[in-house]
């Protein structure tokens, strides 16, 4: 009578176990709320859930990876360090230089068919996709060593600090993982949530998501489903197939104090003359935006149009866009040349 009074109890607590996040996330409220929120709006099972939570933990290395970067303006360093350091000389140290341009050549050789279908179907550059591809993952090479899902919960429920643009993220990979059969837990990317190649956010790739290596199958790791999402983005904002992104402006002096680092309006033909810029190539935009790259010594000036724009849309960065058009055009060079 004893034993199987045990036994009950042993099933009792077992079943409630079932129905309860254990680990990291236990009696964590706010977890309950969510996974409630999953069941009604997408149906998911609670099990699934409680499982997938009951399994997560604390990011790794979290706060070792926290750092704030630094510019030192110390005489050690060096006059020349600091004028390739400041402003977009830095970005054009990181992301232009001699190695990256080499290894996107190979890259874009090495998917030269699959590229130019996807640019013939899309209406996108294929070299600005293999530029996305080799600023923000060196080619595949370095595609991130945090655990997605647990860094997303981390800053949902523990961190806070944009808890609503995280749990919306949150929310988005489980429903891709549970559609495309992938382990949420496995998937590793950003400390932020990004994944893949491209490095998108999970609702990107359930808005923009293409699978093109023939298994039916969004996979962000997939170097056909990786060129294809991206492409695809980028139509989906706009992309406008043989129009200009930036076209270099001079003007007299090595300082422009006209307009503010970044672009903020558009602008005429008359201002571009009232400014005393110069295009260095013809163009036919009636309007259109003028950048500024700060750099140590000087400023460049750079007319900028709506695919410059689009590539914004990827990242909210003048230096990155401008990163990706001009290693994009270096990349055309050396292939055009070979």
């Amino acid at each position: 009578m004893i034993r199987i009074f045990f036994i009950s109890i042993i099933l009792i607590l077992s079943l409630h176990a079932k129905n309860e996040v254990t680990g990291y996330y236990a009696k964590n409220k706010e977890v309950k709320h969510f996974i409630n929120h999953m069941i009604r709006k997408y149906n998911f099972k609670r099990d699934y859930l409680i499982d997938v939570f009951s399994r997560a933990s604390k990011p790794k290395r979290y706060r070792t990876q926290r750092r704030h970067r630094r510019l030192k303006y110390g005489i050690a360093k060096g006059r020349k360090w600091w004028l390739r350091s400041v402003g977009f000389s830095a970005y054009e140290k990181r992301y232009l230089n001699e190695d990256r341009v080499r290894q996107g050549t190979k890259f874009a050789k090495r998917y030269k068919t699959l590229l130019g279908r996807i640019e013939k179907k899309l209406k996108v550059d294929k070299y600005i996709v293999t530029a996305i591809i080799g600023i923000e993952t060196y080619y595949g090479e370095i595609i991130g060593n945090w655990e997605t899902f647990n860094s997303l919960a981390y800053h949902t429920f523990k961190d806070k600090r944009r808890k609503k643009l995280f749990k919306y993220e949150l929310e988005k990979l489980l429903v891709l993982s549970y559609r495309q059969k992938l382990n949420a837990l496995y998937l590793k990317g950003s400390i932020y949530g990004a994944l893949g190649l491209g490095q998108l956010m999970p609702h990107a790739y359930l808005k923009y998501g293409l699978s093109y290596d023939g298994n039916k199958k969004i996979e962000p790791f997939s170097h056909p489903d990786a060129i294809a999402t991206i492409a695809n983005f980028l139509h989906h904002k706009g992309w406008r197939e043989g129009k200009d992104v930036a076209i270099r402006a001079k003007y007299s002096g090595k300082k422009f104090n006209q307009i503010k680092q970044h672009t903020r309006y558009r602008i005429s033909r008359a201002t571009l003359k009232k400014w005393g810029l110069k295009a260095t190539k013809k163009f036919k935009a009636k309007y259109f935006k003028a950048t500024k790259l700060k750099r140590a010594e000087f400023d460049e000036i750079w007319l900028t149009f709506n695919n410059f724009d689009v590539l914004k849309r990827y990242n909210n960065s003048d230096y990155y866009a401008m990163a990706v058009y001009q290693l994009a055009q270096e990349i055309k060079k050396r292939i055009t040349k070979d």
